[in-house]
C-alpha cells in the first residue's frame, strides 16, 4: 500500500535530515567512489549467503545512492512510478515475503548493493534482521592500516566458519574466538558449531541492542567477544533467549566500561581521606572487626619456590597479615593457571566467606573477570595495570620512578658510560621503567648509553652480549630468580674476577599495598571511589610518595653517591621532578614530548611502546620470547601477538 510507502518515506526523510544537521553525509555511499583511488585488489564470489542487514550501508553504482537515506529508507514522492514499484514490494514481502536474492559487493565487511536496492530498503523499513545475498568480495590491497589488518584476519576465521557480522577493531581477535571455542583459524569447523555460534551471536545483539549497546563506543563484536570470555567456562554457546538477557544484563557494567572513550580512571595516590579515616574510627571499628575480619582468598597461578614474582606477593600477604592482627584473615592457593583449577579455587574461597579475591598476575585478568561476574557478592582486585574491568579493580606500583633514581645512581657509578638493563616481559608499564632508567642516567651523565637485553627473550646469550658491550653496572631483575640463583638482580657492578656486588635494591612492598587498599574499604572510601568513577574501570597505580615502592641502598655506597640519591628520590617524593615531563626524545632523534609539555598521562606512561633515544635495543617479538612471557604478552603486552617469525 502506498501509505506504508509515505510512512517510510516519512522517516527516510526524517534521517537525511538528521544526518545533515549533523555533518554526515545523508545519502547512500558508493561502492564505485570507495575504490576510486584503486583500493581493490581482485574480486572473489562467495555465493549465496545470509547476511546482517545492518552491513549492507551502500549501492555499487552512485546512479540510485541519492534516492535512499542513509539508512536506505525511501526519500522520493509517493506519487512517483519508484514508489509504486516499492509498494508491490512491500506487499509482496508482507504476504509472501521475498525470495530471490539481491546482489551486492562486499568490501571489509560491508555490502554494497547492484541489484535489488528497493528490496533492501522494504526489508530495512520492516526492520528484518538479516537478507540473502548472491555476494561478490572485492578483496582489499595489502597494507598495515588496522582495518585492513582487522579484515584479513577475519577472512581466515570466514573460511573456517563462514559467518558474517563478526567486526573486530583490534587485529587478533578473531584468534582469540577461535582458542576460545577450542578452535583454531586453519581447520574448518564443524557445522553445528557454526550454526551455534552464528545464533548465538544474533541473540546477543538482539539483547545488546536491546539495553543501549548501540551508543557505546565499540563494535558488537567487540562486545561478542568479552561475553564469550566472561563465560568461556560456562557454556557461551548453550543459551536461551531468556538466559541470554540475563547474563547480558549481569556482564553490562564490563560492557559499558569496554565501550568508554576514556576506560580506565587512574588513582595514583592513595586517598588521604583514608588515611585520616582509618585513625579515626579504628578504635570504633576495632571491636566489629575482630567480630567479623575481613577475609582475603590469594589465588596464585604460580608457586613461590619456582616464581619471584608470586613469593613477592606472598610475602606481601604474610606482612598484611602481621600488621593488620586479628582485623584480616587470609589464605592463599598456588598453582591455579588452568581454568578449572582457578575456578575451584575462587568458588571454595567465596563459599568459605572471602571477602576478596587477589590474583596477583595479569595472566589472571580474565580468569579474574569471569569470576567477578559469576559472584558477584565478593571483591576481586587483580595486580595489573592498563587492563579495564568494571567488576575488577586493578592496582600496580610505580616502579618507574625507583628505576629513575637507579638510573642516575647507575650512570654515575660506570666510569665508561654504559650500564645495562635487563628487562622481563614488554608488558604494559614495563618500557616506562626502561625508559625512566634511561632518562635518569642521561640526566646524571648526558653520554651514557643504555644496552636493554631481554631476560625472557629464548635462544640468545645476553650475559655473553653484556659482556662484549664492555658493560659493568647492570640494573637486573627486582627480586631473585628461583629457577636461576645466578641471575643478577637489583642495581650490581660486574667483576670479571669477583662476586657480583649488589649496590641497591628496589623494593615491591606489597604488605603496605594491601593494607592501604583494606583502609580504604574499611572506612567505605573504596565504595565511593567507585560511586566518584561509574561507568570506568579503576585502576590504582601508587608510587614512592605512598611507600608501596622505594629503593634500598648498599652499604657500601660511598656517602657522595648516597647523597646523590637521596635528593633525586626528594625531589620525587615532593613532585619536583619527573621523568616523564618536559622534552622527550625517542630512539632515532623522534621528538616525543616538546620542551616545556606537561607531564604525559598515566595512560601514556602504561602503555608506552617507544625506547628512550640514548637506549640501544628493541622491543622483542611475541615469537622471540618464552612461552611464559608469551603469555604474559597475550594478555597486557605492548607488542603485536605474532607468531611468525617472517613478520619482523
Amino acid at each position: 500500500m502506498i501509505e506504508d510507502y509515505r510512512k517510510a518515506c516519512k522517516r527516510g526523510r526524517r534521517e537525511v535530515s538528521d544526518a545533515v544537521a549533523h555533518g554526515r553525509y545523508p545519502y547512500l555511499p558508493a561502492l564505485d567512489d570507495l575504490l576510486d583511488g584503486g583500493r581493490g585488489a581482485g574480486e572473489v564470489s562467495m555465493g549465496v549467503l545470509e547476511v546482517p542487514m545492518e552491513l549492507v550501508v551502500g549501492t555499487k553504482t552512485r546512479s540510485r545512492s541519492n534516492m535512499f537515506s542513509c539508512g536506505f529508507l525511501p526519500i522520493a514522492d509517493a506519487d512517483t512510478e519508484f514508489a509504486v514499484k516499492w509498494s508491490r514490494l512491500y506487499d509482496a514481502q508482507v504476504s509472501e515475503g521475498i525470495r530471490d536474492p539481491v546482489v551486492v559487493y562486499e568490501y571489509l565487511q560491508r555490502f554494497y548493493v547492484q541489484e535489488g536496492n528497493k528490496r533492501v530498503s522494504v526489508l530495512r523499513s520492516l526492520d528484518v534482521p538479516t537478507i540473502t545475498a548472491s555476494i561478490t568480495r572485492v578483496l582489499p590491497k595489502p597494507s598495515d592500516d588496522p582495518a585492513i589488518c582487522c579484515y584479513n584476519e577475519f577472512q581466515k576465521l570466514f573460511r573456517v566458519a563462514p559467518i558474517y557480522g563478526l567486526v573486530f577493531s583490534e587485529e587478533g581477535s578473531c584468534e582469540k574466538l577461535a582458542k576460545l571455542l577450542g578452535r583454531d583459524l586453519v581447520e574448518p569447523w564443524p557445522e553445528d558449531l557454526v550454526r551455534r555460534l552464528k545464533s548465538v551471536f544474533y541473540l546477543f545483539v538482539r539483547s545488546y541492542r536491546s539495553r543501549g549497546g548501540h551508543m557505546l563506543n565499540q563494535t558488537v563484536a567487540d562486545a561478542f567477544l568479552l561475553y564469550v570470555k566472561a563465560y568461556a567456562t560456562s557454556g557461551p554457546l548453550d543459551v536461551s533467549s531468556r538466559e541470554m538477557d540475563w547474563r547480558v544484563a549481569r556482564l553490562w557494567g564490563e560492557l559499558v566500561v569496554a565501550g568508554q572513550d576514556e576506560a580506565i580512571a587512574y588513582l595514583e595516590n592513595p586517598s588521604e581521606e583514608s588515611g585520616r579515616l582509618s585513625a579515626q574510627v579504628k578504635g570504633i571499628a576495632r571491636g566489629l572487626r575482630k567480630a567479623k575480619p575481613l577475609q582475603l582468598a590469594f589465588v596464585y597461578d604460580r608457586d613461590p619456590a619456582t616464581s619471584g614474582w608470586t613469593a613477592q606477593h606472598e610475602r606481601g600477604r604474610l606482612d598484611l597479615q602481621e600488621r593488620m592482627g586479628d582485623a584480616v584473615q587470609t589464605s592463599a592457593v598456588f598453582g591455579c593457571a588452568s581454568d578449572e583449577a582457578f575456578d575451584k579455587a575462587v568458588a571454595q574461597a567465596v563459599k568459605n566467606g572471602a571477602n576478596i579475591v587477589v590474583t596477583a598476575s595479569p595472566r589472571q585478568m580474565e580468569q579474574t573477570r569471569r569470576s567477578a561476574v559469576a559472584h558477584p557478592e565478593a571483591t576481586f582486585i587483580n595486580c595489573s595495570v592498563n587492563l579495564s574491568s568494571s567488576a575488577v579493580r586493578t592496582f600496580y606500583a610505580r616502579m618507574y620512578e625507583v628505576k629513575f633514581v637507579m638510573g642516575a645512581l647507575a650512570a654515575g657509578m660506570a666510569q665508561n658510560h654504559r650500564v645495562g638493563y635487563l628487562a622481563t616481559s614488554p608488558i604494559f608499564g614495563s618500557i616506562a621503567e626502561v625508559n625512566a632508567f634511561a632518562i635518569g642516567a642521561s640526566m646524571v651523565d648526558p653520554y651514557c648509553t643504555v644496552y636493554l637485553k631481554w631476560a625472557s627473550a629464548e635462544g640468545y646469550d645476553w650475559r655473553g652480549e653484556l659482556e662484549a658491550d664492555d658493560v659493568r653496572v647492570l640494573a637486573g631483575r627486582d627480586y631473585p630468580n628461583p629457577l636461576d640463583p645466578t641471575e643478577p638482580w637489583g642495581l650490581s657492578c660486574l667483576h670479571a674476577s669477583a662476586p657480583t656486588e649488589r649496590v641497591a635494591t628496589p623494593v615491591w612492598d606489597w604488605g603496605r599495598y594491601y593494607e592501604l587498599i583494606v583502609r580504604s574499604i574499611q572506612d567505605d572510601r573504596w565504595r565511593k571511589e567507585g560511586s566518584e568513577h561509574r561507568d570506568r574501570a579503576l585502576n590504582y597505580w601508587w608510587g614512592m610518595n605512598a611507600g608501596v615502592v622505594r629503593l634500598e641502598l648498599g652499604e657500601g655506597l660511598a656517602a657522595g653517591q648516597r647523597r646523590m640519591v637521596q635528593t633525586v628520590e626528594r625531589a620525587v617524593l615532593e613532585g619536583r621532578l619527573n621523568p616523564f615531563e618536559g622534552m622527550l626524545v625517542a630512539q632515532k632523534g623522534v621528538v616525543v614530548r616538546e620542551e616545556g609539555s606537561p607531564r604525559l598521562t598515566a595512560e601514556e606512561i602504561a602503555s608506552m611502546r617507544w625506547l628512550n633515544e640514548n637506549v640501544v635495543g628493541r622491543l622483542p617479538k611475541s615469537w622471540e620470547l618464552s612461552a611464559a612471557a608469551a603469555g604474559d604478552v597475550a594478555t597486557s603486552g605492548v607488542i603485536s601477538p605474532e607468531t611468525d617469525a617472517e613478520s619482523e
